[in-house]
């Protein structure tokens, strides 16, 4: 039984860079917390509330860096040489990739015949290709490819999954020993930053393409 593709964007989970910043920010929170309720639970003091501003400064600089990381630049926008390259570049799926690499490798083929080197004839038929889509199909053309970060949603999910054992567990055998409701707090605080980072994102991806969207007209 295949996938929702929805859902296997969601679980798509290798889809995350820069995780271990991610899991500095969360190491750090569970060890200031822990040892801010060990210590002392009912006064709020200086070093403790640092340490969770420097765990929140990490994971704002790991969604920066994830945010950054995923941004490609459209492969129409770059030069390229080599057809085999320019291909897997474009976002397509892999049947298409083939049936556009066998096109262009023909007509560099036909380049050859009429005199062109290999290297020449490779990049006249990557530019050929280029001006007839920008030509037909590029007046939404944008300069960046930008990921949809589903994948934020199942990170959600698992802490959220996480949240709810862990409490209904405390619960359930009358447990409430500082670790776990340590580790609740994380879960809890983590999984909503997730679900807020995708808004986020979804912001960021909005302002960018306002700002380098390419009208054929203004080319």
């Amino acid at each position: 039984m295949q996938m929702n593709p929805l859902r296997k964007k969601i679980f798509s989970l290798k889809d995350i860079t820069y995780s271990w910043i991610l899991i500095v920010s969360v190491l750090l929170f569970i060890v200031t917390m822990y040892l801010d309720l060990y210590n002392d639970p009912t006064s709020v003091q200086v070093l403790p509330m640092g340490s969770y501003l420097l765990a929140f400064l990490i994971a704002v600089l790991w969604g920066v860096l994830n945010y950054i990381g995923h941004i490609r630049i459209n492969a129409m926008h770059q030069k390229y040489n080599d057809i085999q390259a320019f291909v897997s570049n474009l976002v397509l799926d892999n049947e298409e990739k083939l049936e556009l690499q066998a096109y262009l490798e023909d007509f560099s083929r036909d380049l050859v015949s009429k005199g062109l080197s290999k290297h020449d004839s490779d990049k006249e038929a990557i530019q050929q290709f280029k001006v007839e889509e920008f030509n037909s199909l590029s007046k939404n053309t944008t300069l960046f490819n930008l990921h949809a970060h589903y994948y934020l949603w199942g990170y959600v999910c698992i802490t959220l999954i996480s949240f709810t054992c862990l409490f209904l567990f405390s619960e359930m055998v009358f447990l409430s020993s500082l670790i776990i409701n340590v580790l609740i707090a994380t879960f809890f605080c983590y999984g909503v930053g997730l679900g807020g980072m995708f808004f986020l994102y979804k912001l960021f991806d909005a302002m960018l393409y306002k700002n380098v969207h390419v009208e054929k007209g203004d080319l």
